[in-house]
């Protein structure tokens, strides 16, 4: 009887011991690196696109980001999105705390997935080569739930309604508790403060295409004003001088015209654009890492003012950050933030420059190339260059594993601002064609009477 009480004993045992290994125990995961943020909108994935998302009463979400890892033999048990709860220190007394509304993951931003997950099927977001996310749903009626695949991914969580500079989030995730404090805004590099009477004669600055048509129409108009001029004296001079003679000085005049109508204006000092070379088409990247330069603070506050559309003072930081010194692999991220930002406000030569100081840096990852190789293949394309624009997709289809796309949106007024720094690129190399039409417009009229 004794023995076999011993064996019962030892079979529970054998039977337990894995199960109780297998369970999700406080140390095999973590969640660090916590920071939080106010945004307008968040990007949601719909089909295989990322469109922009603004919630219905217009007061913008409240975005959590970090590292969720799990250790080496450890799990993680998938996490339902109602049970991810955050509460505002600065909100309404006895308030409840407001669920997630989406989860995803940070690519350069911020990119969630659809809550609208069917019954049984999992919507998933993949992170290079051993990372990713996932969400799915048992039944019409059970909730989300989060599943992590890989050992590492950074996570970005969405709540619905925005929270104040300085206020206390207390975050619950996996059955923990975690505290994160929203940081006061940035200080603005440069102070734009005006009254409104000032604001009422705010015309802003001229773009691109604006300066290049003022250019040309001062040129084409000191153009006529010499043309008139001339004419006036030749009518002048004719009585005074035999007809024979009015060949040589004429010829002169003709060259003076030809020196003025030369692109010396605004157009001629615009930028070419930079182009692909070997060192910009990588297939092989690095891993992130830490931030642990001098410029962490200003990369930081730069991501949050990007995700807020405020362009210039994202680059202003961004540029701060790489003057005080960031790691490689981060160094390579902020020249292709410095690109979005560029391509955001239209400018299109310095987007260029950007893209490619990043794609060129020696540790480039794959989140900074991502961005700078879907941003340069529309531009090149836009631009007649299309051979680069090709070499670009090549870069995009190696690192872009999660079919993540452009919004279409952002990709026409991309073109529109290619568009016209093509125009003014042609107006500032004018063709062939161009120049012989300058040269007979200009020509001399005879001055023998037949």
């Amino acid at each position: 009887m004794a023995t076999t009480a011993l064996a019962l004993v030892g079979l529970v045992v054998a039977i337990l011991t894995p199960l109780a290994a297998a369970q999700s125990s406080p140390e095999s995961w973590s969640l660090t690196g916590l920071t939080a943020q106010s945004v307008p909108a968040i990007w949601m994935r719909d089909d295989n696109d990322f469109v922009r998302r603004t919630p219905p009463d217009g007061e913008g979400f409240l975005e959590i980001q970090g590292r969720l890892s799990v250790q080496p033999g450890g799990r993680l048990d998938p996490v339902a999105l109602p049970e991810i709860r955050a509460r505002i220190s600065g909100s309404t007394p006895g308030a409840k705390p407001q669920s997630a509304v989406a989860v995803g993951v940070s690519i350069a931003m911020c990119r969630y997935l659809s809550p609208e997950t069917r019954v049984r099927e999992v919507s998933r977001m993949a992170v290079g080569k051993d990372g990713g996310l996932g969400v799915s749903r048992d039944s019409a009626s059970a909730p989300l739930k989060l599943t992590l695949e890989g050992p590492t991914v950074d996570l970005c969580i969405a709540f619905a309604g925005p929270a104040r500079a300085g206020d206390i989030v207390s975050l619950e995730f996996g059955g923990r508790a975690f505290t994160v404090s929203l940081p006061e805004p940035p200080k603005p590099v440069v102070s734009f403060a005006k009254t409104d009477a000032e604001k009422g004669l705010d015309f802003g600055l001229p773009s691109a295409r604006t300066a290049a048509l003022v250019g040309l129409s001062l040129l084409v108009l000191g153009v006529g004003a010499f043309a008139f001029w001339r004419w006036r004296a030749r009518r002048a001079s004719v009585p005074a001088e035999p007809a024979e003679s009015s060949g040589e000085p004429e010829r002169e005049s003709d060259t003076a015209a030809e020196h003025a109508a030369a692109p010396e204006g605004p157009g001629a000092e615009l930028a070419e654009p930079g182009r692909v070379c070997p060192e910009h088409c990588r297939t092989s990247f690095v891993r992130v890492g830490a931030n642990v330069g001098a410029g962490k603070t200003d990369f930081e506050a730069a991501l949050r003012v990007l995700q807020a559309e405020q362009f210039a003072e994202a680059d202003a930081l961004l540029d701060e950050a790489i003057t005080k010194g960031l790691p490689a692999t981060f160094e390579c991220g902020a020249w292709s933030l410095r690109g979005q930002a560029a391509v955001s406000r239209g400018e299109i030569p310095l987007a260029i420059t950007y893209f490619l100081k990043a794609l060129a840096g020696p540790e480039v990852t794959s989140q900074a190339a991502l961005p700078a190789a879907m941003h340069l293949a529309v531009i090149y394309d836009g631009l007649g260059l299309r051979a680069d624009a090709q070499r670009m997709e090549a870069v995009a289809k190696t690192v872009n594993s999660a079919g993540i796309t452009l919004d279409p949106e952002a990709i026409k007024r991309m073109q529109r601002h290619t568009q016209a720094y093509r125009k003014a690129l042609r107006a500032a190399r004018p063709t062939g064609l161009k120049a012989l039409l300058g040269r007979v417009f200009h020509r001399p009229r005879a001055t023998s009477a037949l």
